[in-house]
């Protein structure tokens, strides 16, 4: 899940508010980072932490379980140790599911100044009162997936520090490899790095030996090797992704979603769309479509469609309890490949 349309403007410009504060030490009371993108998350609070860790952390406090609203508000009433802040930090995954007290939240539009509160959540939603509170007073922060340009800014800073170079066709293929997870985006470029060693720039080679096909790109192959009806090359695939400890049923739905976008972009292909109209109305980074222009334009409408009705004909086989997960993609796998052939 990406930014909506407006968000990633908003997005960017708190972004640059709160690395200007953390620069400068100088705080609002109320913070809420959210989203999915666990990166920026951990980047964010290690940034707090770091910004409060004068006299050996003494003003950082961690909500583990909430205890009681007044023993809550007493604590954000406790004034900082000979100096200007003292942080509190309420992370959703580790305060035991409880919630904050509606009292909390209201008595949140006047906590004093000198305590910054902290909120970090997977999700967040923004009809909620705590989500009104923290955008009146202090700063919302949205971690969501990036879009391609800032993944390669990010690649590239990442492999910079490392006085390391890249092209941008071997860019792109190390971030289609891993995918727009900030952590993999990370551990690529390390193992990248280890690779060639003292060697100053990282090579198509070095990307393909160290950074690993993600499970919908390996089920992007085995599509192709489906289209071109290589049954040897289909199972190779599909071991590939076992030994990933991939289940049947993900690779089933796996599949499913590409041929959806297939059969989208080889009706787009009919009408005469463009590449970049394409991008916009499948919300998808540009090296993708044109994967899967390159992909549609190998099959037979008829052929995706036979596909796809087959899929749904074994999910529903399979809910009713009539076959299981791995027979019925196996099925699947074996008996379709010819009908995709052009």
């Amino acid at each position: 899940m990406g930014y909506k349309k407006g968000e990633r403007e908003e997005f960017l410009e708190a972004q640059k508010k709160i690395q200007e504060q953390l620069k400068e030490k100088s705080f609002l009371p109320l913070y809420l980072l959210y989203g999915e993108e666990d990166y920026l998350l951990s980047y964010y609070k290690k940034a707090f932490f770091q910004a409060f860790s004068e006299n050996e952390g003494i003003n950082c406090m961690v909500v583990e379980e909430l205890p009681p609203t007044d023993e809550l508000i007493s604590a954000v009433e406790t004034l900082p140790f000979f100096a200007p802040y003292r942080l509190m930090v309420f992370q959703g995954k580790s305060s035991g599911r409880k919630k904050l007290s509606e009292e909390f939240i209201q008595y949140l539009k006047n906590s004093p100044k000198e305590t910054v509160l902290l909120f970090i959540e997977e999700k967040v939603d923004k009809r909620s009162s705590l989500y009104k509170v923290v955008k009146e007073r202090g700063l919302c922060l949205a971690c969501m997936e990036q879009d391609q340009a800032f993944l390669q800014r990010f690649a590239l800073q990442q492999l910079k520090k490392e006085g390391k170079k890249i092209r941008e066709n071997v860019l792109g293929l190390l971030l289609s490899r891993s995918g727009s997870s900030l952590y993999r985006i990370v551990n690529a470029c390390k193992n990248c790095v280890d690779y060639i060693g003292d060697e100053e720039e990282i090579t198509q080679e070095a990307v393909e030996a160290v950074v690993e096909k993600l499970p919908e790109d390996r089920v992007f192959d085995l599509i192709e090797a489906l289209g071109r009806g290589d049954q040897e090359k289909v199972f190779q695939y599909y071991g590939d992704l076992l030994r990933l400890e991939e289940k049947p049923a993900k690779i089933q739905n796996l599949i499913r979603k590409n041929v959806e976008k297939l059969l989208v972009v080889r009706e787009y292909l009919t009408e005469g769309l463009r590449e970049r109209e394409m991008e916009s109305r499948l919300s998808m980074d540009s090296w993708r479509v044109r994967k899967y222009i390159a992909q549609a334009r190998t099959y037979t409408q008829s052929g995706l469609q036979s596909l796809f009705h087959s899929l749904l004909r074994l999910e529903e086989e399979n809910r009713k309890g009539r076959i299981s997960d791995s027979l019925a993609l196996e099925l699947l796998l074996a008996n379709q490949a010819e009908n995709l052939l052009p």
